[in-house]
């Protein structure tokens, strides 16, 4: 899964600062960007799994031991018993999946988790398939208010991170061809507070 960096400190800002010994779940796990961040970024040594479909990303990631786990994975249902996680992560991967399937994966993060869900999206952001890899196109699109209605906490930032010098560029782009100001959705829901 491809992965912006604009996403980075809203993310790990919901995340604990102390992870020692949680059990965290990144679905959609790509090239291993958040086991890569919450490894060197929080205090604590957390067991974690990651999920992807695409056999590619996690054969790059194998011999890297960011993961404790890895697992191929075609969601939305998750090879998990119920609440058998702490926090899962399921970042810019709803967009993947028809609209069906997303909300059966967020039932499913559900199950799985006894703390802590984030979760992801763009909007206004289409994708076809990229790097070779066919899961990458997007091919549903949420909105904040169907977070919020399933209890989710949610914020929307403007995915346009640009230099101040390309900004008056990109919004004159945006301008002239008409093109929406892509945004991403984070949205959380705590399940129960982590000690």
């Amino acid at each position: 899964m491809s992965h912006h960096p604009l996403l980075n400190e809203h993310v790990l800002n919901l995340l604990p600062s102390k992870i020692d010994g949680l059990v965290i779940l990144d679905v959609g796990c790509g090239y291993g960007e958040w086991g890569f961040f919450i490894r060197t970024r929080k205090v604590g040594l957390p067991y974690m799994i990651g999920v992807d479909i695409w056999r590619p990303h996690l054969e790059r990631l194998c011999p890297l031991g960011i993961y404790e786990g890895l697992i191929q994975v075609k969601v939305p249902i998750l090879p998990f018993k119920e609440k058998s996680v702490d926090v899962s992560l399921a970042c810019e991967i709803l967009e993947h999946l028809p609209k069906h399937d997303g909300y059966l994966l967020l039932n499913e993060l559900e199950r799985v988790s006894r703390s802590l869900i984030i979760v992801s999206s763009p909007m206004g952001w289409p994708q076809e398939e990229i790097y070779g890899n066919p899961y990458e196109s997007h091919i549903s699109e949420w909105k904040p208010e169907e977070f919020e209605n399933l209890g989710y906490k949610v914020k929307v930032v403007d995915a346009v991170a640009l230099p101040r010098t390309l900004k008056l560029v990109d919004r004159l782009r945006r301008a002239f061809f008409r093109l929406p100001v892509p945004r991403l959705i984070i949205a959380h829901k705590t399940l129960n507070i982590l000690g």
